[in-house]
């Protein structure tokens, strides 16, 4: 065979598969049934919530093939020389990316997909395509006017016309309400309700009734401000309302189930008494950030302070950095700046 009879025939081989992949007419009988009636099921109910007709989450959408065949941001879904080696394989089965999120698919429906991009991605042609629209990600000046971006300033403290029993700005503030709802405060509690008020509130516990039996004896001006200033400087400060700031970034001894559990972070808790002894050593909450985000980069011999990093660290066991840089970056914004920062992986982010 002449150099120039193989190469046109090779081109008909390689051009044939192609269009195989680009055109529904090229598509087999038996492969447009397999996906009707096998394939668009699961496509249906785990992935067109999200990049079906009219839907391009990451700039990925699969309801056409033209569409399937161009991917997304994250580039080709489909590789028919390396079909395991595809984004979209890849993802279906939990590998550098996770799709569905909202949990892996049973091995059946990961084998019928895998078996779909083997036969060429087969699908009808389309006649229902519907336009995908994309909302404009630009800061403006309705962006910029949110309550939640709003640069943080000193209110001035109100002036209230019943406001006898203000003793701080704060009390202004809320006195300033009562008398805009017309309400009227409730009388003061006695030194026993409040003295186990304070101490709930600050430890966790009740007053013992030593201490009971002190304060209800101190007769002088200074006698609250001793109290709370005792319970402040407890440990007990820091233990109960470290628990509150643990809730927020997210602290747990261990984590999920089964293998997850076992392969927890099993050291996690020095991170736990840090956040204690930072409370009841009175650190600024800037400082906190600051050594949890970073104190390995500014602290490196600090072992003391490199405790904080187990804000970091504690997802590290997952092995795979790609999740655990995504955690990270989660929930730093929720706790840090009060942004969902996770929605801004397929989305433009306001």
């Amino acid at each position: 065979m002449s150099q120039f009879r193989f190469l046109l025939a090779l081109g008909l081989i390689v051009g044939g598969s192609t269009m195989a992949a680009e055109s529904p007419s090229a598509a087999s009988s038996d492969d447009l049934s397999y996906f009707t009636e096998t394939v668009e099921p699961v496509l249906v109910q785990h992935c067109y919530g999200c990049h079906g007709n009219g839907k391009d989450k990451g700039g990925f959408n699969l309801y056409t093939i033209e569409a399937l065949l161009k991917g997304g941001e994250s580039g080709a879904a489909v590789d028919f020389d390396n079909v395991a080696e595809s984004i979209l394989v890849d993802a279906i089965n939990y590998g550098s990316y996770e799709m569905p999120p909202s949990g892996k698919m049973p091995p059946e429906r990961i084998a019928i997909l895998t078996e779909w991009i083997r036969r060429g991605v087969p699908m009808p042609e389309r006649t229902d395509v519907e336009e995908i629209k994309h909302g404009s990600p630009e800061v403006n000046d309705e962006t910029r006017a949110h309550w939640a971006f709003q640069q943080v300033r000193r209110p001035a403290v109100p002036q209230t016309q019943h406001g006898d029993w203000v003793r701080n700005p704060i009390d202004a503030f809320i006195a300033a309400a009562h008398e805009q709802h017309g309400l009227v405060p409730q009388p003061s509690a006695d030194r026993r309700v409040w003295l186990r008020r304070v101490t709930l509130d600050l430890t966790g516990l009740p007053p013992t009734p030593s201490e009971v039996s002190e304060f209800l004896a101190d007769d002088s001006e200074m006698a609250y401000q001793r109290v709370v200033t005792r319970l402040l400087d407890s440990p007990q400060y820091g233990e109960r309302w470290g628990r509150h700031w643990m809730d927020i970034w997210r602290y747990s001894d261990w984590w999920g189930l089964g293998a997850e559990v076992r392969n927890s972070q099993k050291h996690i808790w020095h991170w736990r008494d840090w956040i204690i002894e930072s409370l009841n050593a009175d650190t600024g909450y800037d400082q906190m950030l600051r050594e949890m985000l970073a104190a390995d980069e500014l602290y490196p011999n600090d072992l003391d302070r490199l405790r904080a990093t187990g804000f970091l660290a504690r997802q590290y066991f997952k092995f795979n950095r790609t999740t655990w840089l995504d955690g990270a970056i989660e929930h730093t914004g929720k706790a840090m700046l009060g942004l969902t920062l996770n929605c801004a992986k397929c989305h433009d982010h306001k």
